[in-house]
């Protein structure tokens, strides 16, 4: 059982780690007025970081 709880572990540091990085990532593209590419309904668009 402690692989486990290890391996959940590790998977949500993993998910934290991303969603930091993610979160860097806006802000950043936001401060230097930049476009980002994000799917929506499944074709990628190209969106300024200011209206996320």
């Amino acid at each position: 059982m402690e692989t486990v709880s290890k391996k959940e572990d590790i998977s949500a540091k993993v998910m934290e780690g991303f969603r930091l990085a993610h979160k860097r990532l806006i802000e950043k593209a936001k401060r230097d007025d930049d476009t980002l590419v994000i799917e929506r309904n499944g074709k990628p668009v190209h969106v300024k970081a200011r209206d996320l």
